[in-house]
């Protein structure tokens, strides 16, 4: 029996890479969905839509993944926010050195919830 895929849950926008100092991504979310990390362990993936086009975050690093992941769980990470992730340093960790940063949501202009 051959599996069906839905090759659009994939994503069509290129990956985000955060390789120095002050990286950044900020769009509007347009899909969530369930990757793997550099483990093989699931992690968020988000698909935004910047104004240089189509983006995708892939949240394997330890401590992105671990933000994105309580607020998701809070709701917050929703599709039609607005998310920046900026890479905004290093700091040390078991086995080395790991990834810092920012993760900022706010409502999409134009949205429906009330500001207050």
């Amino acid at each position: 029996m051959t599996e069906v895929i839905d090759w659009g849950q994939f994503g069509s926008g290129q990956f985000v890479k955060f390789a120095t100092v002050g990286d950044s991504v900020t769009g509007v979310i347009t899909g969530l969905r369930v990757g793997q990390d550099f483990n093989g362990a699931p992690c968020p993936v988000i698909d935004v839509d910047t104004a240089g086009g189509p983006q995708t975050i892939s949240c394997g690093q330890a401590a992105l993944k671990a933000t994105v992941r309580d607020l998701g769980a809070k709701g917050e990470v929703r599709v039609g926010r607005t998310i920046a992730v900026t890479y905004t340093g290093d700091t040390k960790a078991e086995k080395g050195m790991k990834k810092v940063f920012s993760v900022v949501l706010s409502d999409a202009p134009g949205s429906d919830k009330p500001p207050f």
